[in-house]
């Protein structure tokens, strides 16, 4: 994993870390909630997608548009705000605007100080929004059209969440995941210390951690899902704008809660956010020689000529792949949903 996106992950876990020991049943037990959630998706056309650095992977139409998902969650002392959104990364210039837009509404009720941004990861997004060298080559540049439909969606969530803001209760509850994900560098995990291993029942995290967010009348208002897994189901190939394994999630969750509210426009908000997903991949199958089917695992090339070695799987194609993965994680926080299954942190 590179450097930026180790400093990444290991904010968003400290951030997490914060919350749930925020939420934790010492502090007080009394919160107001709010949840928001606002369309992100962008240009869908002619924009390269930001993931795979790959110049050719240009966006041709939609599988899945992409949402920003916000939680306000305040217990009478202070506020803290976390939004998740569907796109390969969150940069400071997005976080920046984003703060601007909600001091000219909310003054200093949101700053640097209690809004969290985190980004699924999803590879299968525009770019050019970073507006850093690095990551906006492969778009040659800053496409202002990715930057507003991004900045514009997490504010507007924003903006929903704090105006659906009731007194409501929070739960926490655990559950195993198997068969959604592997490691994509198990050789890599293996030269750890045998005494650091023997700690862990996986070479990946197969847990996932659910946080309820419950009205006062007992009304489900949303849920925060965070399960580690890449959102990479969607393929280099793919020129499909999508939130991926983890949106499509999202989709399926709150398809269930809000009935027949379209996608994005009922008041149950669902998120499975980023977390421990560095080295972790939803193509069960493993890295395979694109002719062979040889396993290549060791040291991902292949002896044939121009012949690729690449991860796929559970699914036919990627779609399925995507369906399956997506599944999975729905069906356990759909299960883990059951307050009878969970800790209350009221």
């Amino acid at each position: 994993m590179d450097t930026n996106r180790l400093r990444f992950h290991s904010t968003s876990v400290l951030w997490i870390a914060f919350l749930l020991f925020a939420l934790s049943p010492g502090c007080l037990a009394s919160y107001s909630i709010g949840v928001g959630i606002a369309d992100t998706t962008g240009p869908s056309a002619e924009v390269v997608f930001m993931g795979y650095a790959k110049i050719e992977q240009k966006g041709a139409g939609i599988h899945l548009r992409t949402f920003s998902r916000a939680f306000v969650i305040d217990d009478g002392e202070e506020r803290f705000v976390f939004v998740s959104i569907d796109s390969a990364m969150v940069g400071n210039e997005i976080r920046k605007a984003v703060l601007r837009k909600l001091q000219s509404q909310y003054g200093n009720l949101y700053t640097e100080k209690n809004v969290m941004i985190s980004s699924t990861h999803t590879h299968s997004s525009p770019g050019g929004f970073m507006m850093d060298v690095l990551f906006d080559l492969p778009t040659f540049g800053f496409v202002k059209e990715t930057f507003n439909a991004i900045v514009n969606g997490i504010t507007r969530s924003i903006e929903r969440a704090h105006n659906a803001v009731i007194p409501g209760r929070i739960f926490i509850a655990r559950g195993e995941i198997l068969g959604a994900n592997i490691n994509r560098s198990p050789l890599a995990y293996l030269s750890n210390p045998e005494v650091e291993r023997e700690k862990y029942k996986y070479d990946v995290d197969k847990t996932m951690t659910q946080l309820q967010f419950v009205g006062a009348n007992n009304q489900p208002l949303g849920v925060i899902n965070w399960f580690a897994v890449h959102p990479t189901s969607m393929n280099n190939t793919n020129r499909l704008v999508s939130s991926d394994n983890v949106g499509y999630a999202s989709v399926l969750f709150e398809k269930m809660m809000n009935k027949k509210s379209l996608i994005g426009k009922g008041p149950f908000v669902a998120a499975f956010a980023s977390t421990n997903l560095g080295d972790v991949s939803p193509n069960t199958r493993g890295p395979k020689c694109e002719f062979s089917g040889m396993d290549c695992s060791e040291q991902y090339t292949c002896p044939g000529k121009k012949e690729m070695c690449f991860a796929s799987g559970p699914g036919k194609d990627m779609f399925e792949s995507t369906s399956i993965i997506a599944r999975k994680m729905f069906n356990k926080a759909a299960v883990s949903k059951n307050l009878n299954n969970s800790i209350s942190l009221l």
